[in-house]
């Protein structure tokens, strides 16, 4: 029996979840035990951290995220050098923390997310493109890699995204009380679980621009990384007219969002907009952290009357923004917004334990996308396999030409 039909066959499964976000601004790893239950799995969160990108490396993911025009050449060493970037990260993560795991699923960095259909080769296709090879990945580590989660999706005719909501049902659904999931990354998303629902009835979906306009209004007006604690906001007062902007933006979207509906074009004509309104710089990010307030009441709105409602749940870094979580207690009253660690769940952590946890989906071969929230036509399991290569006891056989010791330039050139 090979090592991956071992794998396969047991009941427990140890797995790293590797994800990094739309902010790009480093990688989330969580290693979880998953153990196969009667009715669903049982999930434990064993460990995690955050490996922060280098300057360097973020400045060249930045260069390809959102760009209509990138030589092919460019994009796939980029692709290869990512998933060295990925290996060597989760390599050093696991032997520091002493981790034996059985395999890693990773979900990379989403450069590209176009869920419309367009022709291509005579046919109606909408795509999405993730850098971070899983071979490469394999190579570097020697474990199995399960990558490349939302093609399946794409491929049954969903939009590829959310994915996440399966998982926030499999961790947080109850069965005497309703909750809701908000995930305040780079683009903003919720899954709503009502009281002792199925798969089936859960609801969710993007909301909009979650941190990404108000970090490129951080950067580009204050030359700071992103608006701390939502200080630069809480000075401004927000313009009517640039909100309106980012709702219109919001609106020409389907069902799932990226940071191409909310790029430097948007951010330009909201900057021309409150220019003649004679708006300040301050009241450019205000602007940005009501609309993105109200974009998120707005997909939540139907929910909320819900009487076994307990409370809006915030994860990813934007639930550390206190004026934008203001905002929201204002805007979702009476209903409770608390941060997920009220449930006992690092929320820097979550989207790295969910792609854990679809990773054992794909092993187990549990679907994981849900038709009412990507639109998919069925319930696909998503991932792709990576195997690594064998091992071969004589040293001319082994990977590359690295001395021992050194860790490869993998620099995305």
């Amino acid at each position: 029996m090979n090592r991956w039909s071992k794998i396969v066959s047991r009941k427990t499964l140890t797995i790293l979840g590797m994800n990094s976000g739309t902010s790009a601004d480093g990688v989330d790893l969580a290693v979880i035990r998953l153990t196969v239950g009667k009715w669903s799995p049982k999930i434990m969160v064993l460990d995690g951290a955050m490996v922060p990108f280098s300057p360097r490396l973020k400045t060249d993911l930045e260069k390809l995220i959102g760009q209509s025009a990138v030589e092919v050449a460019d994009l796939a060493r980029a692709h290869m050098a990512f998933g060295m970037h990925l290996g060597q990260t989760a390599r050093r993560f696991l032997d520091r923390r002493r981790l034996k795991v059985d395999l890693i699923a990773s979900h990379g960095q989403t450069i590209g997310h176009f869920p419309g259909r367009k022709k291509s080769f005579g046919l109606s296709v909408g795509a999405t493109v993730q850098l971070g090879d899983g071979s490469a990945i394999a190579a570097e580590t020697g474990l199995p890699v399960v990558s490349d989660f939302r093609a399946a999706d794409i491929a049954a005719g969903g939009e590829g995204a959310p994915l996440t909501p399966f998982v926030n049902h499999l961790l947080f659904g109850a069965r005497t009380r309703s909750r809701i999931v908000v995930n305040m990354g780079g683009i903003a998303n919720y899954s709503y679980h009502p009281a002792g629902g199925s798969p089936e009835d859960i609801r969710g979906g993007d909301c909009g621009p979650g941190n990404t306009l108000s970090d490129l209004a951080a950067r580009l007006l204050f030359h700071k990384p992103y608006d701390r604690g939502g200080r630069i906001a809480r000075t401004g007062t927000p313009i009517e007219e640039v909100i309106a902007g980012i709702e219109k933006a919001n609106a020409r979207r389907g069902r799932s969002a990226g940071r191409e509906q909310f790029d430097i074009d948007l951010f330009a004509r909201l900057v021309f907009t409150a220019r003649r309104r004679r708006g300040t710089n301050a009241d450019i990010v205000a602007s940005i952290m009501e609309a993105t307030a109200g974009l998120i009441h707005r997909s939540l709105k139907p929910y909320l009357a819900d009487e076994r409602l307990e409370a809006v749940y915030l994860t990813g870094g934007g639930r550390k923004n206190q004026f934008l979580r203001q905002r929201l207690c204002a805007c979702l009253s009476p209903c409770s917004v608390l941060p997920i660690e009220t449930l006992g769940f690092d929320g820097d952590l979550l989207e790295a334990v969910s792609f854990a946890v679809l990773g054992g989906c794909f092993v187990t071969g549990i679907p994981s996308s849900l038709p009412q929230i990507t639109g998919t036509h069925t319930m696909a399991i998503g991932g792709k396999l990576s195997l690594p290569p064998e091992r071969r006891p004589n040293k001319s056989h082994r990977r590359g030409s690295k001395q021992p010791g050194k860790t490869a330039d993998t620099r995305i050139k």
